[in-house]
């Protein structure tokens, strides 16, 4: 038998175990992180298809893009390299498998599967690195020589042993989970004593409620308590949760 008290007695330690998360500047993440020089950001599917248009794209994942936005321009104004910066798209073919639990979405060669405006300039930049997903976890996908993104992050771990890894966009509970724990399970597996950080503040889920749900054939998706549930598990595999990443320390 259900224990409803139980349970909500579970999600409300979960809810001040997540609270209790710190909020870091840029300079004390720089600093944590030994230089800007050890710091990557991955930026998981900033793309139209979640933010602007579609059948996937929510005014809730959009929440995220001003702030990503302004932790880059902080980053690059201290010295992060272009290089550093790597963006894991969705990029899918029209008769991808994921579409059977998944409305069509982010389809090679659409508007919806390129990055969003705010975000193109960086995306430019001599030197960056961009790799194509068929998933939800990107650590499958390629770049366009055909490189996986795994066999990058080994490269990293190799050639940068204090490497930081800061994951931003969305959604919580899918492609930030997934590509997060990801580069933390490789980091295990390889014994690699890596950082990977993910920000509440820049990251984002969608919202779905039961009656839309109903409506149209889907499974509901209550963003605030996928937010919480995957915020606290990702804690608890060893990702660093910070509640936000600002130029000032928040009061």
């Amino acid at each position: 038998m259900t224990n409803t008290n139980s349970h909500l007695e579970f999600l409300t330690y979960m809810e001040e175990n997540v609270k209790q998360s710190p909020a870091w500047t840029i300079d004390e993440l720089l600093a944590k992180a030994g230089g800007v020089e050890n710091l990557y950001v991955v930026y998981v599917d900033i793309i139209k298809g979640f933010c602007d248009i579609g059948l996937l794209s929510s005014t809730r994942v959009r929440e995220m893009v001003q702030p990503v936005k302004q932790l880059t321009d902080s980053l690059l104004d201290r010295g992060l390299s272009a290089a550093n910066l790597i963006f894991l798209h969705d990029d899918h073919p029209e008769q991808a498998v994921e579409f059977g639990s998944f409305a069509p979405h982010c389809i090679r060669g659409t508007a919806e599967a390129e990055i969003v405006d705010e975000l193109r300039p960086y995306q430019g930049q001599l030197g960056t690195q961009t790799y194509y997903k068929n998933a939800t976890n990107g650590l499958f996908g390629g770049d366009q020589e055909g490189t996986p993104f795994h066999e990058t992050v080994t490269k990293i771990f190799a050639q940068n042993p204090k490497s930081t890894f800061v994951v931003v966009g969305d959604c919580t509970d899918l492609c930030i989970y997934q590509n997060a724990m990801g580069i933390r399970l490789l980091a295990n597996e390889q014994n690699a004593n890596v950082e990977v950080i993910v920000p509440i503040s820049h990251v984002r889920t969608y919202d779905l409620p039961i009656d839309v749900a109903n409506e149209i054939g889907a499974f509901a998706h209550n963003a605030d308590f996928f937010d919480l549930v995957f915020f606290y598990h990702m804690k608890a595999n060893g990702i660093t949760l910070v509640t936000n990443l600002s130029e000032k320390k928040e009061v």
